[in-house]
C-alpha cells in the first residue's frame, strides 16, 4: 500500500509514524506499506526522512502522489486550494483523497471543483494537536482522539469504509458530521480557545505594567495562553475560512463577558472606584452559582469523554450491496447533508 503525506508538519508526520508503527504489528506485516512524503521546505522533508515518518521524499506534490492509493493532504487550508489543483491530474483510479484542515465547508467546495470523480474524497479533521510542529509528531498523536470524517457525495463505499479502518489503524474515533455543524463546533472549542489566547497574550503584554506583571506570570496563564503560541499561518487560515462561525461564537462570548461582569459587580466587596462597599449592597450567589456551573459541566464533560463512543466505524454496518450501505450510512451518520447532495457524475 503506498500513502502520499502532504504536509509534514505536526498531524502529516503523525500519520506517517502511526502508520509506520502499525505496519511493524502483525496486522499489518503484510501490507507492504510505502509512505511517500512532500513539503514545501526542504528542511522538514530531510527531518521527515531521519525521523521515519516516509520511505522517501519527492520535490513536489504531484510526484508525490503517483501510485498513491490513499493521500492525505496536512497542509494549512489555504494552500489545500492550490494542492488540490497539483494533485488532481496525477491521482491514480480509484484512489482516497483526504485532508487534515480545522475548517471543512472551503475544503469540501474545493474537493468537489478540482478533483476528478474518479477518486473518493474523505474530509477529515482529527480532534488532536500541541503547538509544535514536526518535532511533535507522534505515532500515538491520534490515540482516542475523536477524528471527524466528511466524505463528499460520491465518496465509494469501499473508500469510505478503508478510510474509517486506517482512522482506527492510527488510534482514532471516526466520527461523522455535517460540515456546516463541524465548522460551527470547532470554532466554539478550538477557535475560540485560540483567539481567547492570542486576546489575552496582547492585552497582557502590551499593558504599561508587563515588565512587573511576567514576573508574577505562571501556571495559569501559561495554561490560557499556550495556544497563542501556535503557527500563525495555520490559524490565519482557520479564521479567514471559518470567519462567520467565528464571529457568531465571539458575540456569544461577548455577552457572556458582560454577563460575568454585572455578576462579579453584584459581588464585589469594592466599586469600581476602589472603595469599599457596605456589606448588605453585595451579593456572592450568582457569583458562585455561576462557578459552580462551570465546575460541575467541565466534571460531566471530562466524564463523558472518558467513554467509548457508541460507534467506532463502518464496519459495524452489515449490509450486502453498495446501495443499502450507503442509505445506512446516511441515516446513521451524516443525516440532511448526504441526503441533500447527488454525485456530479458529468464533471470531469
Amino acid at each position: 500500500m503506498r500513502v502520499a503525506i502532504i504536509g509534514l508538519g505536526l498531524i502529516g508526520g503523525s500519520w506517517g509514524l502511526a502508520l509506520r508503527e502499525w505496519s511493524r504489528s502483525e496486522e499489518g506485516k503484510n501490507s507492504k506499506l510505502e509512505i511517500v512524503g512532500f513539503d514545501a521546505k526542504a528542511t522538514q522533508r530531510n527531518e521527515a526522512q531521519k525521523q521515519g515518518v516516509c520511505d522517501r521524499t519527492t520535490l513536489t506534490p504531484m510526484e508525490a502522489v503517483v501510485g498513491a492509493e490513499v493521500v492525505i493532504v496536512a497542509t494549512p487550508p489555504l494552500v489545500m486550494r492550490e494542492t488540490f489543483e497539483d494533485i488532481a491530474a496525477h491521482l491514480s483510479r480509484g484512489a482516497i483523497v483526504t485532508d487534515t484542515a480545522s475548517t471543512k465547508r472551503e475544503v469540501l467546495r474545493w474537493a468537489k471543483e478540482l478533483l476528478p470523480d474518479t477518486i473518493s474524497f474523505i474530509g477529515g479533521h482529527p480532534m488532536a494537536g500541541k503547538t509544535a510542529s514536526l518535532e511533535g509528531a507522534t505515532a500515538t498523536l491520534f490515540n482516542k482522539c475523536t477524528y471527524c470524517l466528511i466524505p463528499l457525495p460520491n465518496a465509494q463505499a469501499g473508500a469510505i469504509e478503508a478510510l474509517t479502518r486506517l482512522v482506527e489503524i492510527v488510534g482514532g474515533r471516526p466520527h461523522f458530521i455535517d460540515p456546516a455543524e463541524h465548522d460551527s463546533y470547532v470554532a466554539a472549542i478550538s477557535h475560540l480557545p485560540f483567539l481567547m489566547s492570542v486576546a489575552l497574550t496582547n492585552l497582557t503584554s502590551e499593558s504599561e505594567g508587563w515588565r512587573e506583571i511576567s514576573k508574577l506570570a505562571a501556571g495559569g496563564y501559561q495554561d490560557m495562553t499556550r495556544l497563542s503560541g501556535g503557527s500563525v499561518t495555520m490559524h490565519l487560515d482557520i479564521c479567514r475560512t471559518n470567519s462567520d462561525a467565528i464571529l457568531d461564537w465571539l458575540d456569544r462570548y461577548q455577552q457572556t463577558l458582560t454577563d460575568l461582569r454585572a455578576v462579579i459587580e453584584k459581588a464585589g466587596l469594592y466599586d469600581e472606584e476602589g472603595r469599599p462597599r457596605p456589606s448588605a449592597e453585595t451579593d456572592p450567589v450568582l457569583l458562585q452559582d455561576y462557578i459552580e456551573r462551570a465546575h460541575k459541566a467541565r466534571e460531566r464533560w471530562e466524564e463523558e469523554r472518558a467513554r467509548p463512543p457508541q460507534i467506532e466505524g463502518l464496519e459495524q454496518i452489515n449490509l450486502p450491496t453498495k446501495k443499502e450501505l450507503q442509505a445506512e450510512y446516511t441515516r446513521m451518520f451524516t443525516g440532511s447533508w448526504l441526503k441533500r447532495r447527488t454525485p456530479d457524475n458529468g464533471k470531469k
